[in-house]
């Protein structure tokens, strides 16, 4: 008993000079001209590079630079599919982006106009959103790559519904596919349903 007591009364005294000395490194680094400054507010950096204690920046250096986690979740998305598209997943998003349209919409409608890429009249043409292929025919709008057919398909959503003040998906959904609005919008239902499964 009489030990716990002397660990006890001496503990308390002990406690408090590592304190005191902990808060004069701290303080003494904190003073030093090598001490970093911490502001909360300040940018994150999107690259660095680490280099070795001797200055020879050719023994060790890295790089890290920041990426769209978007461009990561449409080429998952595309590739789960198997869709053609998949290497193209940064062009979507730049082309969405570049019209300020919803960059889930150009996969989304892919998936059901064209089973995003694999099932178009003409594989050659790149028609993956269904442009101009009519009840009756088998052809539709040609394009000459996915590039291409992403920038186009971009622009005219962004022309034809978004700058109309059609941006809501079933506005959207009656002009791009009339006859669906009889079958309870399945087109809608079909585009909506893919757009929220890229999470």
């Amino acid at each position: 008993m009489f030990r716990k007591s002397l660990l006890l009364i001496a503990w308390f005294p002990l406690t408090f000079f590592l304190l005191i000395i902990n808060l004069y490194v701290l303080t003494a680094y904190a003073n030093s001209p090598h001490a970093q400054q911490l502001n909360a507010n300040a940018p994150l950096p999107t690259s660095f590079q680490l280099t070795a204690a001797g200055g020879t920046s050719q023994v060790l250096s890295a790089s890290v630079i920041a990426g769209d986690s978007r461009v990561l979740l449409i080429e998952s998305f595309l590739r789960k599919h198997k869709s053609p598209m998949a290497p193209f997943a940064d062009a979507i998003v730049s082309e969405a982006d570049r019209f300020a349209i919803d960059f889930r919409l150009i996969p989304a409608i892919a998936m059901c106009e064209s089973n995003a890429g694999k099932r178009m009249p003409k594989k050659d043409e790149f028609n993956f959103a269904g442009i101009a292929v009519y009840t009756g025919q088998n052809h539709g709008k040609a394009f000459e790559s996915w590039p291409q057919s992403i920038a186009w398909v971009a622009e005219y959503i962004k022309v034809h519904y978004y700058d109309r003040g059609y941006i809501d998906l079933y506005d959207i959904g009656a002009i791009w596919a009339p006859p669906s609005v009889g079958t309870g919008y399945s087109w809608t239902n079909c585009v909506k349903s893919f757009q929220d499964a890229i999470i």
